[in-house]
């Protein structure tokens, strides 16, 4: 049997997801390297911390992009144990860096102290860096709402929430920083910059710890309630006449939202476009019995010298 998924093309709704995302990841890589450089050059704690923050929370957005791109071609098998399961594991990797970071950032601020005054180009640098970078936070923030809005998924969700947080924690970078680079009393520069140093560890705390909170239940797999099953299984039933095998089920629970990835074969010799019709209905179907699901559908071609089809049972 062929083991290579049939792909499907995405709508224009999910593609409005993807340029929403993606957008956010350029705009925050177009930043990345002078703000890095300002930061280090001018010695600012609150300027690395949101370099910390802002690099770390950018290795999640890149993952979610790529996972929705898998999710919404049909590419979802190579996740063995759903497609949020890998995403998650880095938001609990990424949430444990930040906490780490904010220790770092928090423990500088109150030993060593903020930076000195800066002048000239270093201090008209620093301004336009932490400007621009509260810019680059709030802009993706609408395309994001505008997303979720027409129904998105959890993933276009949780980068709305994150550029949320980021914008609310650059102000205060933008404020300390400028307070920084045009006072002339170096005692004042190096109170404003620790300031800023401890409100950016203080979110990054916030949203470290948020984002550890919101990956354990996600990464411990717990079995769907037998009601919830029973509606999953109803909706395969609804479609016994439509596909050629039911090849597999996955089921999980994460707090409300019950994610189902179902494996169901077709013969070779039906066209692509019979395949995403019945996909899309039973998506559909799924998530009208269902409203918190997180279904994915993947089909695989079949014939009938193929095993026999999976017994119609979910797993955890």
């Amino acid at each position: 049997m062929s083991s290579s998924p049939l792909s499907r093309t995405p709508n224009e709704a999910e593609r409005r997801e993807e340029r929403a995302i993606l957008i956010a990841i350029l705009l925050d890589l177009s930043l990345a390297v002078p703000y890095t450089v300002t930061a280090l050059i001018i010695g600012s704690l609150s300027m690395l911390s949101d370099v910390l923050r802002g690099s770390l929370l950018l290795v999640v957005a890149i993952v979610s992009w790529q996972t929705l791109r898998e999710l919404h071609r049909g590419k979802v098998a190579s996740y063995e144990y759903g497609i949020g399961k890998l995403e998650r594991g880095i938001g609990l990797l990424v949430g444990a860096l930040l906490i780490f970071a904010a220790g770092f950032i928090a423990y500088q601020a109150l030993t060593a102290g903020g930076g000195e005054p800066k002048t000239g180009f270093w201090a008209v640098a620093a301004i336009v860096m932490v400007i621009y970078n509260f810019i680059v936070n709030v802009g993706p923030i609408i395309p994001l709402w505008r997303a979720t809005k027409a129904g998105g998924s959890m993933i276009v969700q949780a980068q709305l929430r994150a550029h949320i947080a980021k914008a609310v924690a650059s102000f205060p970078v933008v404020v300390c920083v400028i307070i920084d680079a045009l006072s002339s009393d170096p005692y004042v520069a190096r109170i404003a910059d620790s300031i800023g140093g401890i409100i950016g560890a203080a979110f990054m705390t916030l949203v470290g710890a948020q984002m550890v909170r919101q990956a354990l239940p996600d990464l411990l797999d717990r079995s769907l309630a037998e009601p919830v099953q029973m509606k999953v299984n109803r909706v395969l039933a609804a479609f016994f006449d439509e596909y050629d095998a039911l090849l597999g089920i996955r089921t999980r629970s994460s707090g409300n939202v019950a994610h189902v990835e179902i494996t169901v074969g077709f013969d070779p010799a039906r066209t692509m476009a019979e395949v995403s019709d019945v996909l899309a209905r039973m998506e559909a179907r799924l998530k009208t019995e269902i409203p918190d699901v997180d279904a994915v559908l993947i089909a695989r071609a079949h014939s009938e010298d193929d095993a026999a089809p999976a017994p119609l049972a979910a797993t955890a």
